[in-house]
């Protein structure tokens, strides 16, 4: 590849990286847990049981045009408790945000509390 043609490209990776992959809305909680039409708590983790293991994970999630969980990823939190927490937050249903009268994806953080 000649030195030009690998300019073009790392050019091109550098303006990839820094456009966001599509527009989104960031809301609060507050605002989030208020458009909730469906929620799924999360189990109890059998070997946070046994360990005696409780605390607070954070997931952050982005939510489709449709109201849909397309997206979850573990902000904080003890493992043991990630694979029930997104478990349960793709299940979780929101009603559409709107902008200008158009749904539009948004994203958002949920805590999850693992208490006896």
């Amino acid at each position: 590849m000649k030195l030009s043609q690998w300019m073009r490209c790392a050019l091109l990776v550098a303006v990839a990286a820094v456009l966001p992959v599509a527009a989104q809305e960031e809301i609060t909680t507050a605002n989030a847990l208020g458009r909730v039409v469906k929620k799924v708590a999360p189990t109890f983790p059998v070997a946070a049981k046994q360990l005696n293991v409780t605390g607070t994970q954070d997931v952050q999630i982005v939510v489709d045009e449709e109201g849909n969980v397309i997206d979850a990823k573990v902000l904080k939190g003890n493992a043991l408790f990630t694979q029930s927490s997104l478990a349960a937050i793709k299940e979780w249903k929101f009603t559409p945000l709107l902008k200008d009268g158009q749904p539009v994806k948004f994203t958002t953080v949920v805590s999850f509390n693992y208490t006896k």
